[in-house]
Order: structure tokens, then sequence, then C-alpha cells
């Protein structure tokens, strides 16, 4: 399973270049203020969250999946390899995301450092949830039908995101929700709600994993 966990990292190598470039490029427009922190950790947890619907296409362009079957490997394993690949890529995302609003919790600037685990944290989360939502669909339905379920996917969390805020007077409540806790001297509830919902969307990948080795296991290569 370590196999293929690496060959997923070595198909990606090129995409991973043209991220760490693009990385390089959104912190330094970060640093001269076009945009903010919680922006930038936000895109890209959502650009990692995408690179194991890339994986599918890229096995889908070589053909991988015949040869793959002929391996010693179950494809319950196989399936956990991409599981794992997703997780090394979110994991990776959100040691960034906790170094860069640590910075601004040492700098003295609380503020910041908030709003930039709030937004990593969500946007990591709504990550898991969609991956644990597409990838049954993907291992159901193949990767040529990838990118249509991955948007339609993302589109549909994105509007339930929004009817749940708008309501509630969109995303200043929640910065109001994070100062009044702030101000009752509940910080430990306060950096301890983003790591809970973090927690409860990547326990979803649990059973999303089940349903995709049950399709896996039943799919003709």
């Amino acid at each position: 399973m370590t196999g293929l966990i690496l060959k997923d990292f070595l198909c990606l190598r090129k995409v991973l270049k043209s991220y760490l470039i693009i990385l390089v490029i959104y912190v330094g427009l970060t640093v001269f203020g076009v945009w903010s922190p919680a922006f930038t950790v936000g895109f890209f947890s959502v650009m990692a969250a995408m690179l194991p619907f890339t994986c599918f296409n890229l096995d889908y362009t070589a053909k991988w999946e015949p040869y793959g079957a002929a391996l010693p490997v179950s494809r319950n394993q196989t399936v956990a390899a991409r599981y794992c690949t997703l997780l090394i890529m979110q994991g990776v995302v959100a040691a960034l995301e906790l170094v860069t609003a640590g910075v601004f919790w040492l700098a003295g600037d609380r503020e910041e450092a908030l709003s930039t685990l709030l937004a990593g944290c969500l946007c990591l989360g709504m990550g898991a949830v969609l991956n644990a939502i597409i990838l049954p669909l993907i291992y159901k339905f193949g990767a040529e039908r990838a990118r249509v379920i991955f948007y339609a996917a993302f589109l549909g969390l994105i509007g339930l995101a929004v009817l749940w805020l708008v309501p509630l007077g969109g995303a200043e409540w929640l910065m109001d929700t994070l100062n009044w806790l702030e101000g009752r001297n509940m910080m430990g509830l306060l950096v301890a709600i983003p790591f809970l919902f973090v927690a409860v969307c990547f326990l979803l990948l649990v059973p999303s994993w089940f349903i995709s080795c049950a399709i896996y296991r039943r799919k003709e290569l």
C-alpha cells in the first residue's frame, strides 16, 4: 500500500511543483497586503482537497486500474492508499495553517490568528466532507465523470454553507461569535471549536472508505 501512495505522489509531482510556485506567489501577495492570510490558507486547503480528484484523472489517462488489479494488493488497500494520499496532503496544509496562525498569535495579533485558524479549519473540513461524498461516487461512476461530480458536490456544499450563514448574518456572524467568546475569556472553547469541526468532518471519511471499498470490490476492471 505504501507503494501505491508513493505512486500517487510521483504522478502528482508536476502538479505539486506548480502548487509550490503558486504558494510562493500567494505568500508574496499576502505579505504585501493584497490578500489576507485567511484567504491564502483557505485557498490552499481547497486546492489540497482537489488532489485526489487529480489522481483519478491521471490513473484514467494511464489506464492504471487493470494493471493495478494484477498487483499483489487487495482492492481495500488500493482504496485505502488513495484516502491516505488525501490525509497526507491535508495534513501538510493543516501544518502550514497552524504555523501561520501561530506566527500571528506570537506576534500579538490574535484577531488575525483566529481568522486564519477559522478559515483554514473551515476549508479543511469542507474539503474532507467533499471528498467523503465524491470518492465513493468516483469509484462507482468512473474518473471520466469525476469532474462533473466534483464541481456539482463543491457547488452544493458552498450553496449549503451560504444558505446556513445568510440568515445568521454571513461571515460577520462567525466573527461576532468569536469576539463574544473571546470577550468572556473562553479562549479554550474559542480555539477548540475549529479543531472539533475539522475532527467531525474527517471522521466522515471512515464510512466513506467503507462505502468506496464495497463499491470497488464489486467493480469490473
